[in-house]
């Protein structure tokens, strides 16, 4: 008896030494694994609710939010965000339109509001979701009624309307595939690749939106791809040759569909095809017509391109390069009928080091190009038209600023970016900018009396861009950011002339151009 009572005993410090064992492992297991890492979601409304449904959520949970305020089920998602901008432009590069008259020189400022609402119902694999946005602006001085823009344009100001309204379905599994699928109807925003070509803007007080349909294919860890046709969405009130006298402050209006436009495409993207290099191709196609309310240069492009980067980390080096063609034809202008062919190109390539050091400092080196006519009015149009991308993260912010785009344009440059705390990070940037054909006009992607460019200067330099910009996240609901960009100008700048009709050829100041802003927003 006692030999067995003690082989009891063996047998419970045996089974208690497992079992504790077994808990030290699990719980060295569980400190081992790091905490899931979030994004901080960017300075606009970007809804920390806008959940991934194949890949996640990949924006921090706001600590303030209505979710777990009002105890809302699970499958409800409800979030609401603003943004407040102030935005000072001290001796503008940029004529205004042709009524009032025209004038370049001074000063103009704008406060520039951005206000979400997100709701979502997850019922299984179906999602039902709305997003309204409210655009708008206020604050100007007595020089905006003649300095960019006038009257307000919709990129500023898009009083509030559905930014969304989609039905989508996904499945992380679709079908036991081991392939995640996503099908999404109605009314959404994309960003797409590098989104040089198609996005969503973060500066910029509008969005780009489409109605439509878009598929997305996911191999996890390996490619995922993306199919859609669409038709743009049309912010009104407008500003144009047919609605010359809009106000787009006071008069509500909802936007719609242009039924007369498709844009349509599909991009593959490739997971460490190569090591840990990542690359992607993608064919667009934009097919646009007029309508009653907007009158269009009937752009009918094929827009091919290709990108092959390698993501910063720590101690490595990383580099990007993305190619773009454009092919087609476009009118001369939206009231000139002639049709050109088209043919352009652009390109963008960047070269970086991520120290292994405190305050996480890497610096990169980039170019850009993006072909202009070297002979304006000729049969072909060799103008590249960046379609619906965001420009804030290449050429700078937009708002009353918006010095560059990618349409004739060559430009190298560097960024330096570091955070001394894991709540304030900034950015220093420099870019020298030539025009890529000094013949052409340093503006948009077309040029009118309601989207002003400036041409006939001398040479093709435009001018030295610095920047400076910086963030502090107050916490995952509040967070502030602040920037200053100077514009040496060069010969070009100084020197050009107004492509507005009745300008009477006035020309940009000769002093250099100051742009600053400060911003927050809050998320709850």
């Amino acid at each position: 008896m006692k030999k067995l009572g003690s082989i009891k005993q063996k047998n419970k410090l045996s089974i208690g030494s497992i079992l504790y064992l077994g808990c030290s492992l699990l719980t060295d297991a569980e400190a081992a694994t790091p905490a899931p890492t979030y994004t901080r979601a960017p300075m606009a409304a970007y809804n920390f609710m806008m959940q991934d449904p194949l890949l996640g959520n990949s924006y921090e949970k706001p600590v303030w939010n209505l979710h777990d305020s009002l105890g809302l089920p699970e499958w409800l998602s409800v979030g609401v965000e603003q943004r407040t901008r102030y935005e000072s432009l001290a001796d503008s590069f940029k004529p205004s339109q042709a009524s009032p008259a025209p004038k370049s020189a001074g000063g103009d400022q704008m406060i520039a509001l951005q206000t979400d609402i997100w709701i979502q119902a997850k019922l299984n694999n179906f999602r039902f979701a709305t997003e309204f946005l409210d655009a708008r602006t206020t604050g100007q001085d007595s020089g905006g009624k003649n300095a960019v823009p006038y009257p307000i344009n919709n990129s500023s100001a898009d009083t509030f309307d559905f930014a969304q309204a989609y039905v989508s379905w996904a499945d992380q599994n679709a079908f036991f595939s081991g392939l995640g699928a996503e099908v999404k109807v109605g009314r959404q925003t994309m960003d797409l690749g590098s989104r040089r070509l198609v996005a969503r803007p973060i500066f910029r007080n509008t969005v780009n939106n489409f109605t439509g349909i878009r598929t997305r294919v996911i191999d996890y860890d390996n490619w995922q791809f993306n199919a859609f046709v669409t038709m743009p969405v049309l912010r009104y009130p407008n500003y144009n040759s047919i609605t010359p006298n809009q106000n787009l402050q006071n008069h509500a209006q909802w936007d719609q569909e242009d039924t007369h436009t498709w844009f349509s495409g599909g991009i593959l993207e490739g997971t460490k095809v190569y090591k840990n290099i990542n690359a992607e191709v993608y064919l667009y196609n934009l097919d646009e017509g007029d309508s009653s309310r907007n009158p269009t240069r009937n752009r009918r492009y094929f827009t091919p391109g290709i990108r092959v980067y390698q993501k910063p980390s720590k101690g490595n080096f990383d580099f990007q390069a993305e190619g773009m063609g454009q092919f087609g034809t476009v009118n001369l202008s939206t009231s000139n009928n002639t049709q050109q062919n088209h043919e352009a190109y652009s390109s963008h390539i960047e070269a970086g080091y991520s120290f292994d050091l405190p305050w996480s400092p890497r610096f990169f080196l980039e170019h850009d190009y993006a072909s202009g006519n070297k002979h304006p009015g000729t049969s072909t149009d060799k103008r590249f038209d960046p379609l619906y991308a965001a420009l804030d993260f290449d050429f700078g912010p937009g708002g009353i600023y918006q010095a560059f785009q990618r349409s004739n344009i060559n430009s190298p440059g560097y960024k330096l970016e570091f955070a001394p705390h894991k709540d304030v990070s900034f950015k220093l940037n420099q870019r020298l900018v030539w025009l890529a054909t000094g013949a052409d006009s340093w503006g948009g992607a077309s040029c009118s009396n309601y989207s002003p460019c400036l041409s006939k200067g001398h040479g093709s330099y435009v001018g030295d861009q610095i920047g400076v910009t910086g963030r502090y996240n107050f916490n995952s609901s509040l967070n502030f950011d602040a920037g200053w960009y100077h514009l040496i100008k060069g010969d070009f700048a100084k020197t050009a002339k107004s492509t507005v009709t009745g300008a009477n050829n006035v020309s940009t100041p000769g002093a250099d151009t100051d742009f600053f802003y400060v911003q927050s927003q809050l998320r709850f």
